[in-house]
């Protein structure tokens, strides 16, 4: 009768290690699992941070390219401006040329 005994708590002994061992296994695979997925997840995460980035890098392009024909436009208007003044002085430029060389300086 006691070696029964010693044969049950034995064989209860192999069936506890076996559960904890195909316990520990179960675990090993939820955490390998888990950290396949946090990589997924920091691919994914990778991936659309530089689509923002992308976004954020056109929008910006498109406002500077803006400014810069709004700049070009005011320069020309500018260049324009002066242009006329610059003509509208030209005869009174002339006049006091002529003048000069009239008075022999």
């Amino acid at each position: 009768m006691l070696n029964k005994i010693i044969e049950e708590v034995k064989k209860t002994e192999r069936a506890a290690d076996k559960i904890i061992k195909d316990a520990n296994d179960k675990a090993d695979k939820i955490i390998n699992n888990a950290h396949e997925e946090a990589g997924k997840l920091i691919e994914i995460i990778k991936e659309e941070a530089k689509k923002e980035g992308k976004m954020i890098i056109k929008k910006e392009e498109k406002l500077a390219r803006i400014e810069a024909d709004n700049i070009i436009k005011k320069s020309e208007r500018e260049k324009e401006e002066l242009g006329k003044k610059s003509f509208k002085n030209i005869d009174i430029a002339v006049k006091i040329v002529i003048e000069k060389v009239m008075e022999g300086k």
